[in-house]
């Protein structure tokens, strides 16, 4: 747009403003720029050449005039003319210096309170971040010749009060847009974003500008980076950022070399090299004396208006070190919870080192710090940016490393800062939070990481190795008070499966509970181990084990993971070949010595409980007393659950760094861990199953019963020794059981052995030492069941062949198959399907049917026609009778030939008949346990089972008659499943000594549950489960026993006191649901019984021959409306 064609637009706008100066005219003038501005930029013009930078001393004069004369009083008026001020500069550069004083001093004063200028003015908060947008652009939009002006003296105190309240509204004002506009205005004024492109010079004017200012700024903004974290994060960021320039502005090292002497370097080598080069530098120092003599006497005769600051050596000394204290506060940020803060914190770190270096040579240390770490940050930009910055700074002191006060490279400055980390981390661990704690942490693991191989000498010294080592295995203490460590195994179906473990379980620590501590100390000890000498850290750490008991859990952590950090799998290739096998088969071979054959593997882990009346129902889980200890207390039994578990895990660390190789320590440990994965513990049980796994992964079998199978002969042996002295070695039943918990019976050939040794065992010590060897025996007769399930299966699967191959053979024979099979008797079906006594049983019913038939027919055969028939056939099937005896003969053969574990079954039965009579609870319970797996395994053999279930029978029905009533119910499940088994064979025995007691057990009580509400409490009783237990029982003994007529009335009658709605609902459910199976086989039993208890009926005969029948109801109103409906369905 032509500048003729804009003052014409924007003519009328400024004379009205300058007649009426209200927020009307103001705001019209504003939208006239604005209409000229968008115009211009729609054609594609710039600030430099646009129209708006013509007659911007046009359109300011107005509004200059306007703030000069006072009338702008209202916050309105003062908000619109600061959003003129703000459209116009935006598109102006200011030339004149007079100009920019002038707007500069306008705009200043609207933000400084007119009774107190050391205060800001009261306008509104809109107006305030407006205007000091317009000083950013004044600042911004400024000639070179304006700017070189600004930062001269005579307009010092002017920049020196901006910069007071820029400071001051950043400090007090709540707005966060506000706060952050005065951060981003300092930084204008400190020409920040233009500074690159200053000459040096220029450079230099504007540093000797903000030397004046640079205390009040860099205490200003500290306190803004380190206030609250609720004023945000871009507050805090830009505070950070803003320090870091100015701080660099006026301390960078190529500065204060034009001012100073000898620059980051200390008095004495000052002194040396003048006398060692004394001639140059007195000449240098006479110069720098007579140019500072010369700026003095100008500086007089011209007196400025405000004293400027002489930077000199001393200045800079002092200036450095009041500057340190701030550098530690900001230091403090990197626990900051905003990430975008802690990557404003790697770059302040950074531009510290890169340009203050030797100026500031004690922060130097503190930014390292903060850069290694923040490498080790959780989110990745920040991790990128400080290891870019890390390899940057390096590059930097590498270069410098002669102009540092302290001569030190990197490295050993990072030595000594581990030595210093490592003495104050335990007083961090105790006085400070997570955050804090997580900072001191990633900072000792940032240095190692830096140091990387130099670690190994680090741990040479005695001194430094000791002090790293006791200080990570403190700051790890464990914390042992949780009641969780306790738990033991309560599921009584499945005695191996583990609760669910919550993760934390074992791994809480008493001075912290975040996870990244625990990763980042990991982390730290990981590469100890992988950089340092694997054999002096073990030996070291051995050490510290034996030498104390108080931190031996936290040794083993600290041992596994410098372990974990020797794995083999984790190691470069070209580190590979530089490991001996012999060092690593060394290292685990002292590190197994400790820790098996000394208490703190077989510490106790439990609490033997004489209690004998216990009222828990998982009762075959109880704990196996391990070596006995007097006066152990919970704490130290908690304490020893922590102790095996990492010593499991110690463990599994060894396997996976030994790999294949860890097979030649199998025979030292597989024994110790499989015990430990037959413990009653939740913790170690779970562990130490893990640790199998990790144990088979690693020596490259496929699973943990390959382990086993292929290591038999390494503890077959040495475990059947240890159950031939069961008082010597109370956990070796444990062995076995695990063993066969992984294993199949049928490619174990030593557990028959073995098992025939813990019979041996339970018949010496069955008074102290049974429950442990009934769970063994337990475990074997489910391995039992489960290996005859599998021979089903595949036999099934053999007959189907088998079938397929006799049908192909049908069709090529034609119709020989049927002559055949009419013509002989069908013995394979006879001797595969019974056993003697049942064929025995079998054959006496024929014979009396056959007599039976006879004497009511009459057919009987004289004895001589029968023998004149036999001898007449005789001679045409004598071949045929013969080879079929044969055949009976060879089948008989068979059957007589068992398998030994079915024996070894039946001699755990007999045993169990005689152990039922034990006044322990548990052990009955445990028994009948077995008992009922047992009938499961015989399933498929008779003649072996119906013997034993004979001798079980007694036992059995007087634990149905306990006064316990979880033995009570125990003894009824058992006889479920042995009657559902045995068929006809206990059916009677049922039906006269188990029914009755059971239906006079109910019948008394139903009249005590009667009534009963869950306020009452008797849903929580024994009696209650037990009648809910025996009710839901009966839906399955019922079909099976065949009830007589009366055996039904009885059973009926009683149902009928359960069919109450004053009953406890789930008893009266059980009872419906029983009556209802009941009346598919028997409705006229039930029709019966519920019509008694219905209202009176008179029932009249279909002919007048019979005589009518009166049915007397109870007439009761309590019967569930399903029970009524049943009734009606069944009349």
């Amino acid at each position: 747009m032509d500048r003729q064609e804009a003052f014409a637009l924007l003519q009328p706008a400024s004379v009205r403003l300058a007649k009426e100066g209200s927020v009307e005219s103001v705001r019209a003038l504003r939208q006239e720029v604005e209409r000229v501005i968008a115009k211009e930029d729609s054609s594609g013009g710039d600030c430099c050449t646009s129209s708006i930078n013509d007659l911007k001393e046009y359109l300011l004069f107005p509004v200059t005039l306007l703030l000069k004369s006072g009338k702008a009083s209202s916050w309105t008026l003062q908000e619109e003319l600061v959003g003129v001020l703000h459209v116009v500069l935006r598109c102006s550069i200011i030339e004149d210096f007079t100009l920019f004083q002038e707007l500069f001093l306008r705009l200043f004063l609207i933000l400084t309170d007119k009774t107190n200028p050391q205060k800001v003015g009261d306008s509104s908060e809109e107006c305030k971040q407006t205007a000091l947008e317009a000083v950013s652009l004044l600042a911004k939009n400024s000639a070179n010749s304006v700017k070189e002006k600004m930062c001269g003296d005579a307009f010092r105190p002017q920049l020196g009060h901006a910069v007071f309240l820029c400071l001051k509204l950043s400090q007090e004002e709540k707005n966060r847009s506000l706060k952050l506009q005065a951060l981003e205005t300092l930084s204008a004024l400190g020409l920040q974003k233009s500074f690159s492109t200053l000459t040096a010079e220029q450079q230099n004017i504007l540093s000797c500008t903000f030397a004046n200012f640079l205390p009040g700024i860099v205490i200003g903004l500290t306190k803004v980076a380190t206030a609250d974290e609720k004023q945000g994060h871009k507050v805090t960021a830009a505070a950070i950022d803003t320090w870091s320039y100015f701080v660099m502005l006026v301390m960078r090292d190529n500065f204060l070399e034009e001012h100073t002497f000898g620059l980051g370097e200390s008095k004495t080598e000052i002194q040396l090299q003048k006398q060692l080069f004394g001639e140059e530098a007195l000449e240098g120092s006479k110069k720098r004396k007579q140019s500072s003599q010369q700026n003095e006497l100008e500086q007089e005769a011209i007196p400025p208006k405000m004293p400027n600051i002489q930077i000199t050596e001393e200045w800079a000394q002092k200036t450095g070190d009041n500057l340190l204290l701030l550098v530690q506060s900001i230091t403090k940020l990197v626990t900051h919870s905003h990430w975008r803060v802690r990557l404003s914190l790697v770059q302040w770190a950074q531009q510290l080192i890169s340009s203050c270096c030797r100026s500031l040579s004690g922060a130097v240390v503190m930014a390292v710090e903060v850069i290694v770490t923040l490498r080790s940050d959780d989110v990745a930009d920040v991790g990128s940016s400080a290891q870019y910055a890390l390899l940057a700074v390096t590059q930097i002191l590498e270069r410098n490393g002669q102009h540092t006060q302290s001569k030190q490279s990197l490295l050993e400055m990072l030595e000594e800062r581990v030595f210093a980390l490592s003495t104050k981390l335990p007083t961090h661990c105790r006085q400070q939070d997570d955050a804090k704690t997580l900072a001191s942490v990633r900072q000792l693991l940032g240095c190692l990481e830096v140091l990387g191989e130099r670690i190994a000498q680090l741990v040479t010294w005695p001194s430094h190795s000791h002090r790293l080592l006791q200080a990570l295995s403190f700051a790890i203490t464990q914390d042992t008070t949780d009641p969780d460590l306790l738990l033991e195994r309560t599921n009584s179906e499945d005695p191996f499966e583990v609760l669910t473990v919550k993760p934390s379980l074992g791994r809480c620590f008493r001075y912290f509970q975040d996870v990244r501590i625990l990763e980042a100390l990991g982390s730290v000890c990981q590469l100890i181990g992988y950089h340092g000498s694997i054999m002096v850290l073990t030996d070291l750490c051995i050490d510290l084990l034996q030498q104390t008991t108080h931190h031996q859990k936290e040794m083993l952590i600290m041992l596994t993971f410098i372990i974990q950090g020797r794995d083999q799998r984790k190691l470069k290739e070209k580190d590979r070949s530089n490991i001996p096998p012999e060092e690593n088969e060394q290292v685990v071979q002292n590190v197994l010595d400790i820790i098996i054959c000394q208490e703190v593997f077989n510490a106790q882990v439990c609490i033997v409980t004489q209690d004998s009346t216990s009222n828990t129902e998982d009762l075959f889980m109880s704990v196996v007393p391990v070596k006995k200890q007097e006066n152990i207390s919970v704490d130290l039994v908690k304490s020893n659950v922590v102790l095996v578990a990492n010593t499991l895990r110690l463990i599994s660390a060894c396997a996976r760094m030994m790999a294949t190789d860890f097979k030649m320590f199998l025979s030292k440990v597989l024994c110790s861990v499989m015990e430990k994965a037959g413990e009653s513990n939740v913790l170690v049980g779970h562990t130490a199953k893990n640790t199998l796994i990790e144990i088979a992964e690693s020596c490259e079998y496929k699973s943990v019963s390959e382990l086993i199978e292929k290591s038999v002969p390494q503890f077959w042996y040495p475990l059947s020794m240890r159950l031939k002295r069961l008082p010597q070695y109370p956990t070796a039943p444990l062995v076995l059981q695990v063993s066969l918990e992984y294993t199949n019976i049928d490619v174990l050939a030593f557990t028959e052995e073995l098992v025939e040794d813990v019979l041996a065992c339970l018949d010496t010590y069955h008074s102290d030492q049974a429950l442990p060897l009934l769970r063994v025996l337990l475990v074997y007769v489910t391995a039992v069941i489960r290996y005859e399930s599998e021979t089903k299966v595949s036999k099934e699967v053999t007959n189907a062949g088998n079938d397929n191959d006799e049908c192909l053979d049908d069709k090529n024979d034609g119709g020989k198959s049927e002559i055949r099979q009419e013509g002989e008797f069908d013995y394979d079906a006879l001797y595969n399907d019974h056993g003697e006594i049942a064929r025995f049983l079998e054959n006496y019913h024929k014979n009396i049917t056959n007599v039976k038939l006879g004497l009511e027919g009459g057919d009987l055969i004289e004895p001589e026609e029968a023998s004149g028939k036999e001898n007449s056939e005789t001679p045409v099937n004598q071949q045929d009778t013969d080879s079929a005896v044969d055949d009976i003969t060879e089948k008989s053969e068979e059957k007589k030939e068992i398998p030994k574990y079915i024996e070894l079954v039946v001699d755990i039965l007999e045993r169990c008949s005689h152990l039922l009579y034990s006044h322990d609870r548990k052990i009955k319970l445990l028994i009948m346990e077995i008992v009922k797996a047992g009938c499961e395994a015989l399933t498929h053999w008779e003649d072996q089972r119906l013997p034993v279930l004979h001798k079980l029978w007694k036992p059995l029905t007087l634990r149905l008659k306990d006064s316990d009533f979880v033995v009570m119910i125990r003894s009824l499940e058992v006889l479920s499943t042995m009657l559902v088994t045995s068929g006809e064979f206990l059916r009677h025995r049922t039906l006269s000594q188990v029914f009755p007691p059971l239906l006079s057990f109910l019948k008394n009580q139903s009249h005590t549950s009667l009534g009963k509400t869950k306020r009452s409490g008797y849903y929580m009783t024994a009696a209650y489960r037990a009648q809910n237990v025996i009710l839901r029982k009966f839906t399955s003994l019922v079909p099976s026993l065949v009830l007589g007529v009366v055996e039904m009335a009885e059973l009926v009658n009683v149902l009928m006191l359960y069919l109450d709605t004053r009953q406890p609902v789930e008893l009266c459910s059980e009872g419906i649901t029983l009556v209802k199976q009941i009346a598919k086989s028997h409705p006229h039993h039930i029709w019966l019984a519920l019509a008694h208890q219905q209202s009176s009926v008179r029932i009249i005969a279909p002919t007048p021959d019979l005589a009518s029948i009166k049915i007397t109801g109870a007439d009761r109103s309590e019967l569930p409306p399903e029970v009524v409906d049943l009734y009606r369905q069944l009349s």
